[in-house]
């Protein structure tokens, strides 16, 4: 058993090695690495401060969804944009996968994967033409090498919020309350929707950069530097373990964690970058830190390397009157993103 567990765990992490490579040098050259594009002259250089969200849902439960649909607000959380998604196109099965915000400059591509189900799913997205209040965006999907969702040149504006519909796979859980009262989950087949909100600014204003969700660094956790040849390749998570609460204890909110993932794959140096609660944020890095990784490379050598996860904490179905009380704060305060 330990034999067929080892490699297993060997067959993964080649798997997660071979795509993402895959991606890297057919997409971008170098993950998160700039590239030429052709913008127009505007005298100053914006960049996106990009958000996305990634859905499951149940099409066949739910009614008929648009390739793309442009939402009428832009949410501050994601249980806020569930809630509104849920109540106006109706939708079953609706449940977050992951987030991710990443500051871009335009021309510059950025890959991002993560094992959902049996397989990865890797997203590769390019900002273009970004200019005070507008930009174009190129967006790919794939889950098990299979294509998902092609988007190439949506047009957004500042803080505008586009929803995109892809195609079915088994990268969705089906939930359900185990023994102890604990919510456990098996691999299901849903469909996949795609939230993409872009705050355009000048690239002084950039934030989460690529280099900073995760790069390489010594066993003592000091920078390494890097040439412009460089190929560096980041840590992905092979098994993730989701915080275990009381039973009956509704938890909403998201925990931001920061760690360095060995080149054996673990996690170590973990802290806090955003809290929730004491005893969350407990329990989140408890969690985290069973985490399994196959580890970042650089050069195709296996290295330390920063990583971040931001653990959310998906909330029970919110009843009318708190929807009612969701969409009044919404329409009274300013139109922000969640990061």
């Amino acid at each position: 058993m330990k034999c067929s567990n080892r490699l297993k765990a060997e067959r993964l992490r080649s798997c997660a090695l071979c795509l993402i490579a895959c991606f890297v040098m057919t997409e971008a050259g170098v993950l998160a690495q700039s590239g030429a594009s052709g913008t127009r002259s505007t005298g100053r250089d914006y960049g996106v401060n990009l958000t996305f969200a990634v859905y499951q849902f149940e099409a066949e439960r739910s009614p008929a969804m648009q390739d793309v649909t442009t939402l009428a607000g832009t949410y501050s959380t994601a249980e806020e944009e569930i809630a509104s998604l849920k109540d106006k196109y109706k939708l079953e099965g609706l449940a977050v996968r992951h987030l991710r915000s990443v500051g871009l400059r335009t021309g510059e591509t950025f890959n991002d994967a993560l094992l959902l189900g049996p397989e990865y799913m890797v997203f590769t997205m390019t900002p273009r033409d970004a200019v005070r209040g507008y930009m174009k965006l190129d967006l790919r999907v794939r889950y098990a090498n299979e294509p998902l969702l092609e988007v190439n040149g949506a047009e957004f504006d500042n803080y505008e919020t586009k929803l995109f519909r892809g195609g079915k796979g088994m990268f969705g859980a089906k939930f359900f309350i185990g023994a102890g009262g604990r919510q456990e989950s098996v691999p299901a087949e849903r469909t996949l929707l795609v939230s993409v909100t872009p705050e355009i600014v000048p690239v002084a204003n950039l934030h989460n950069r690529p280099q900073e969700l995760s790069h390489p660094v010594d066993e003592f956790g000091g920078i390494v530097s890097m040439k412009e040849s460089d190929r560096f390749t980041p840590p992905v998570a092979l098994e993730r373990v989701a915080p275990q609460f009381e039973s009956g204890r509704n938890v909403r909110g998201s925990v931001l964690l920061g760690g360095v993932v060995t080149p054996e794959g673990k996690i170590i140096n973990i802290h806090v970058m955003r809290s929730l609660d004491p005893v969350i944020d407990e329990r989140a890095v408890g969690a985290f830190r069973q985490y399994k990784f196959s580890p970042a490379l650089l050069n195709g050598k296996a290295v330390f390397a920063t990583y971040r996860e931001e653990i959310t904490f998906a909330a029970s179905q919110p009843s009318a009157s708190e929807l009612e009380q969701q969409q009044k704060k919404q329409r009274e305060k300013p139109r922000r993103r969640f990061p």
